[in-house]
C-alpha cells in the first residue's frame, strides 16, 4: 500500500507533481491552499475528490508524506507549522521542491520527521505542460538517508531521472539552473527588443529568433558549449564586435555594458575551445576593455 500524500501549496509545481503521484496510485488525503476555489480547481486537475480541498492546515493529519510546494522563503515557517500540527501523531516525511534550500531547512530539534528535498530541473510556466515534461526530467534529491528511497520512488512515479547532490552545494546548483533557464529568457527578450529597435515587428521578431535559438540548442547538446559556439567572437571578427558595441552605445549604456560582460564570458569560452589564436584573442580583449565612462 502506497503512503498517503498531502499537498500544501497547490500551485503549478505542486499540482503537476501530485497529479503524477495520484495517477501512480498514491492516495491524496488533502490539498491545502489559501483560496478554496483555487484549491478545488487543483483537486480537479490532480484528479482527487473535491473533499480533499481544504484551507485548514490541520487536515494534513491523515497524511504520511507531506509535499510542501511553496516559495523558498515560506518553506521554513510552513514546515514549522506543519510539525506543530503533527506533534501528537506518528512520524512523517516532509518533502520540499526548492532548488536552493537543503532539506535540513525544515528540521526542528525535537522532531522525528524525515526530511527530503526534490527539485525537478524544469521550468514550471504552466501546470499542464510541466506535468507532461516531467517525464524524463532530471530530479535532484537531497536529504535524510532514510528518505532517499522514497524520493527515488516518487521520481520514478513522475517518469523522471533521479540524481543526488550535497546539500551544501545546492545554492551553486540552483544558480547554474537559473543562468541556463531564467537568464536565457532574459537574453531572448533583450534580443527581441533590439530587433524591434531595428524596425522589425514585435511578433515577427520572436518568429525570426526561434529557429536560431533551436538550432543553437541542438548544436550545444550535440557538440558541447566549446565546439557548439558560433558567431563573431569565436571567428575573431573584431570589426563586427566593435560595430555591435557602437550600435548598442547609441541605445543605452546598460545595453552596451551588458554586451561587454557577455562578450567577455564568450571570449573566455572561445579561448577554451582552441579555435581562437592568441593574437585574435588579444585584439578582442583590447576592444572589450574600452568601457565607456558613466555619465556625470
Amino acid at each position: 500500500m502506497k503512503q498517503k500524500v498531502a499537498l500544501v501549496g497547490p500551485g503549478r509545481v505542486g499540482c503537476s507533481i501530485t497529479r503524477h503521484l495520484f495517477l501512480a496510485g498514491y492516495p491524496v488525503s488533502a490539498v491545502i491552499g489559501r483560496d478554496r476555489e483555487k484549491t478545488l480547481d487543483a483537486c480537479a486537475f490532480i484528479g482527487c475528490p473535491a473533499k480533499c480541498a481544504s484551507i485548514n492546515l490541520a487536515d494534513i493529519r491523515d497524511a504520511q508524506v507531506i509535499l510542501i510546494a511553496a516559495p523558498d522563503d515560506q518553506i521554513r515557517p510552513l514546515a514549522d507549522k506543519i510539525q506543530q500540527q503533527r506533534q501528537t501523531f506518528t512520524s512523517i516525511t516532509m518533502i520540499h521542491f526548492s532548488g536552493l534550500h537543503p532539506a535540513d531547512i525544515m528540521r526542528q530539534p525535537s522532531s522525528e520527521t524525515t526530511l527530503l528535498s526534490l527539485h525537478p530541473l524544469l521550468p514550471f510556466a504552466n501546470r499542464q505542460s510541466a506535468f507532461e515534461q516531467l517525464k524524463n526530467c532530471p530530479c535532484v534529491l537531497e536529504g535524510d538517508k532514510a528518505a532517499l528511497p522514497l524520493g527515488e520512488k516518487i521520481v520514478k512515479a513522475l517518469g523522471g531521472q533521479s540524481f543526488q547532490i550535497n546539500g551544501q552545494k545546492k545554492a551553486l546548483y540552483h544558480t547554474a539552473a537559473c543562468i541556463a533557464s531564467n537568464f536565457f529568457v532574459t537574453l531572448y527578450g533583450w534580443a527581441c527588443e533590439l530587433l524591434e529597435a531595428a524596425d522589425i515587428d514585435k511578433a515577427q521578431a520572436s518568429a525570426l529568433l526561434t529557429p536560431l535559438v533551436q538550432a543553437t540548442l541542438n548544436n550545444v547538446t550535440t557538440y558541447g558549449p566549446e565546439q557548439g559556439l558560433t558567431g563573431p567572437i569565436v571567428r575573431a571578427d573584431v570589426g563586427t564586435v566593435s560595430r555591435h558595441l557602437a550600435e548598442l552605445k547609441k541605445i543605452s549604456l546598460q545595453d552596451h555594458s551588458s554586451y561587454l560582460n557577455l562578450a567577455e564570458l564568450t571570449l573566455s569560452l572561445a579561448e577554451k575551445s582552441g579555435r581562437l589564436d592568441r593574437q585574435s584573442a588579444k585584439q578582442l580583449h583590447s576592444v572589450l576593455s574600452h568601457k565607456p565612462e558613466e555619465p556625470k
